[in-house]
């Protein structure tokens, strides 16, 4: 089975406060359940503003599910699609943009 996409959105936002414009795009694909995917999702949800990632989510072996701030990154508990697109939106929301 191919990846199949699930979701997908791309949207420009603004920071009310600083005038500053980001990139969102968000990407869920269903694919087989592996060793590397054993949710059987594959994801990647991004914030991007002046070129630079502010904030990222995805789980590209051999990884697994984490979370980029700039150059750093952390791991993250996937628990669903639902729950993965209000975890970005909350980052986004403290990040100074309104979906």
């Amino acid at each position: 089975m191919k990846a199949q996409s699930v979701f997908r959105e791309k949207r420009i936002l603004e920071n009310p406060k600083t005038g500053k414009v980001a990139i969102v795009e968000l990407k869920i694909w269903k694919v087989p359940k592996s060793k590397a995917y054993p949710e059987g999702r594959k994801f990647s949800l991004f914030l991007v503003s002046e070129g630079k990632v502010l904030f990222g989510m995805n789980n590209h072996k051999p990884k697994g599910p984490h979370l980029h701030f700039g150059e750093q990154e952390r791991p993250y508990g996937y628990q669903g699609d639902e729950q993965l697109l209000e975890d970005f939106w909350e980052l986004a929301r403290k990040a100074g943009y309104q979906p």
